[in-house]
């Protein structure tokens, strides 16, 4: 069988009760829609899904969670016995270390994931590089199972696919990616909440943070290559989370002749996640591996223990090499 057959017979399995579903750390509207999206699956075959994450929801996500839908912290499912865990949008097991163990206690794995540097983790991997985002491929295996998902599903996988797109700008859209979309907005979600919510709602911290990452900027490579860091000291003063600074990024992405950019924010300690995103046909996917993570070729990312200058200099150099 192949993967996707092999998933099915699994969900056609009475055996299996209790699913854990894991998105990966500092979650996005990928991983998250995904997971509402594979939690109302598993209803459908009668087993009850867990969404298990210990980092908070970034605030213009938050509205996806409708009841039924509840996100578990670890501590909360110690009691549960889990018969199957499926690890969502998740190219690498390091994006969830911190509940690996619970994953492997299942016995029988599952990774769904579309990035192109997944490393086939699970005892079951469907992984589909062509898919826009993890949304677009759990709507895709849902309705291959004969599942139409209602309207509070519908958004979140809709949200999914919106977010990890870009709105349809990045080259990731596929036509697929409209086809599904026209189906998801055709079951009657509020299309105009969902938007603001996601894009129209920022808090005016935010707003404020940007102007500080902005006065950050350096330019590398002849202005092709830009650098933007969100220090510790920012985030303290601004009283932040991390998870407010999803779309920065992109601000710098559109200055003329810019073809990368390198985000990198503080997160503890020594510990720095960084971010790559590329405008044309550079493949940030294959420096973010060099560097022990991984992503897509557009959209990349690892973390890195060191000073964020030392991190920049090496980010730099190889990108400078790549280019």
């Amino acid at each position: 069988m192949n993967p996707i057959q092999e998933f099915k017979a699994l969900l056609h399995d009475s055996h299996i009760e209790n699913v854990l579903i894991i998105p990966h750390n500092m979650p996005d509207g990928d991983t998250l829609g995904s997971c509402i999206g594979l939690y109302f699956l598993m209803k459908h075959f009668n087993k009850k899904g867990y969404i298990v994450l210990n980092d908070d929801i970034p605030s213009n996500l938050s509205f996806l969670l409708e009841p039924p839908i509840r996100i578990f912290k670890s501590h909360e499912v110690e009691s549960v016995k889990f018969h199957m865990g499926i690890a969502v949008d998740c190219g690498e097991t390091k994006l969830f270390e911190d509940r690996i163990e619970l994953f492997k206690s299942t016995g029988i794995t599952v990774n769904i994931d579309h990035h192109k540097t997944n490393s086939y983790f699970a005892s079951v991997n469907i992984v589909e590089v062509e898919a826009s985002s993890t949304g677009e491929l759990v709507f895709l295996i849902s309705d291959l199972y004969g599942f139409s998902f209602d309207a509070v599903a519908a958004q979140a996988l809709y949200a999914a696919i919106v977010t990890d797109t870009g709105s349809f700008r990045y080259s990731n859209t596929r036509p697929e990616t409209f086809s599904v979309c026209r189906t998801l907005k055709e079951t009657g979600f509020d299309f105009n909440r969902l938007n603001v919510e996601i894009f129209q709602n920022k808090p005016l911290e935010k707003v404020l943070l940007l102007n500080r990452v902005f006065e950050t900027l350096k330019l590398y490579s002849e202005g092709r290559c830009a650098v933007i860091k969100l220090t510790r000291q920012m985030m303290e003063e601004l009283n932040m989370s991390t998870y407010d600074t999803d779309g920065i990024v992109e601000f710098i992405r559109d200055i003329s002749g810019v073809e990368v950019v390198v985000f990198i924010r503080h997160l503890y300690d020594l510990a720095h996640k960084v971010s790559m995103r590329s405008k044309y046909e550079l493949d940030v996917s294959a420096i973010a591996q060099q560097l022990g993570g991984g992503g897509h070729t557009k959209a990349a990312g690892f973390k890195m223990d060191a000073e964020a200058e030392s991190i920049e200099a090496i980010v730099v150099k190889a990108i400078e090499g790549a280019i």
